[in-house]
């Protein structure tokens, strides 16, 4: 009687080292409802078909996992074991993204922060020199020189602090001052006045007034910026021949904020001073009139005053 082919049985052709043997003895077994029962040697050659077909199977998936290195070999070669198997799977597996990525949520770099604290630390504050005070590269007496500020000047001063020098922020960079030549306030009417000798020399000094003398040391002192000075010459008007006028020189215009700061220093002493009028950019102040007053042009920058602050005294 004819008899459908039967299918192979799967596990048999899971393992392609299972004996033939045993392959012949399970067709009898499903063919043959009037054999015997299975025989030991059966049961033992398809367990092992069975635990074989695993294994191998658990083999290959672990060495797809985990790549072709030394651990592939080993989980292909060796006796394998399911649970380090499923530990590398676990490990090697990628994390699951919950959303898109931006920018926000990256993690700040530590150079970020570390920018972030210095410019923290930068924190400026504005202040003016009381004196004339010399800007140097190191909080030092000896160290090199920048540049001199004048009486007034303003500037960005940091909290850090030297000894007695303080560093502020000078040109593109940084300098250190003396703190004790920096205020908090406008300093120019509480500056105070000198009869120490000017460092340019007493040149300037032949034939002055007592108060004008007074006028160009506290002067030279304090704004060591100033080009030049022009004391006594003969004719003109009577304030230069009488020794009761001195003339504080800049560069036109380039200096003009040098020179409203002298003439604020002026005004500020005038009484110790005894100044009699002061006269700058073509404006003329008196104390009997305190007020900027503006002149009749006089045709040229020298005359209108442009290029130096004039001072006179009472007689």
């Amino acid at each position: 009687m004819y008899q459908p082919r039967r299918v192979a049985d799967p596990i048999a052709q899971a393992g392609p080292s299972v004996p033939a043997r045993a392959s012949r003895e399970t067709d009898r077994f499903h063919q043959a409802p009037r054999h015997a029962a299975p025989t030991l040697a059966d049961r033992v050659f398809a367990r092992g078909g069975i635990a074989l077909a695993v294994v191998t199977a658990s083999a290959t998936a672990g060495a797809v996992v985990v790549g072709s290195g030394a651990d592939s070999a080993a989980a292909a070669g060796g006796t394998p074991v399911l649970a380090p198997v499923a530990e590398a799977v676990e490990v090697a597996a990628p994390p699951q993204m919950t959303g898109a990525l931006t920018a926000e949520g990256l993690t700040t770099p530590a150079l970020s922060k570390s920018k972030v604290a210095a410019k923290a630390l930068v924190s400026l504050t504005p202040m003016y020199t009381t004196t004339a005070v010399n800007v140097r590269k190191a909080a030092s007496d000896t160290s090199d020189l920048v540049a001199t500020l004048d009486l007034g000047i303003r500037v960005s001063a940091t909290a850090t602090i030297k000894g007695k020098y303080r560093l502020v922020e000078y040109a593109d960079g940084y300098g250190w001052v003396l703190e004790s030549g920096l205020t908090e306030s406008a300093p120019i009417a509480a500056a105070g006045t000198t009869w120490d000798p000017c460092p340019r020399g007493s040149a300037v000094e032949r034939r002055l007034r007592k108060d004008t003398v007074h006028i160009y040391r506290s002067v030279c002192a304090l704004f060591p910026a100033v080009n030049s000075f022009g004391g006594w010459r003969a004719g003109g008007l009577p304030f230069h021949r009488n020794g009761r006028a001195l003339d504080i020189m800049l560069t036109p215009h380039a200096e003009s904020a040098l020179g409203h700061r002298i003439a604020d220093y002026l005004i500020a002493h005038a009484k110790v001073f005894n100044i009699d009028h002061i006269i700058f950019e073509q404006h003329i102040w008196t104390p009997q009139n305190p007020h900027w007053r503006k002149m009749a042009d006089r045709g040229s920058i020298t005359a209108n005053h442009f290029n130096h602050v004039h001072v006179a005294i009472n007689a």
